[in-house]
């Protein structure tokens, strides 16, 4: 199957969606089949906590995180909330953000791709697509990933998020 077919495949399951939780379940497994990633989780922007609110993850792997954390104790994701952009860290990277690291090593993983979910006038959430394997996301992973996100953006809004 090429991309355009699993980027399309990808933005239908999510305009499907009949519920707000649907729609974000949708949204993570549409962006690990677009990606060939392993893990994504959506979490809530609740003044300046993000809470988990959706996870998925690929048999065989794992993706514990709290219920709940401070979004300055992150600094780069208050950067991709902040200004609306995707972020990618890798392990593999020099410059690799220090928390975005540690919080990666934490869980096991290699790489990182985070967006921001825009409803409305401000971020709504922030999503987050992870991989275990030696790779680095790229910036046609971070294209794809953003068509997904911003349908999904417009599905919530007519679900009324």
């Amino acid at each position: 199957m090429s991309s355009s077919d699993l980027d399309a495949r990808a933005l239908a399951a999510v305009d499907a969606a009949a519920s707000i939780p649907a729609a974000l379940g949708a949204t993570c497994r549409a962006l690990i089949d677009a990606l060939g990633a392993e893990a994504c989780a959506i979490s809530r922007v609740v003044g300046e906590l993000l809470v988990q609110i959706e996870e998925v993850v690929q048999p065989g792997r794992s993706l514990i995180i709290g219920q709940g954390y401070v979004v300055s104790d992150y600094p780069l994701t208050g950067e991709v909330l902040e200004q609306r952009v995707p972020r990618l860290v890798s392990l593999h990277d020099a410059d690799a953000d220090a928390a975005e690291a540690a919080l990666l090593r934490e869980l096991g993983y290699d790489a990182l791709l985070m967006l921001p979910l825009v409803v409305g006038d401000g971020p709504w959430a922030l999503v987050e697509v992870y991989d275990a394997r030696e790779r680095r996301f790229t910036a046609e992973d971070a294209a794809v990933a953003t068509r997904v996100v911003e349908r999904a953006a417009a599905r919530l809004t007519q679900l009324g998020a």
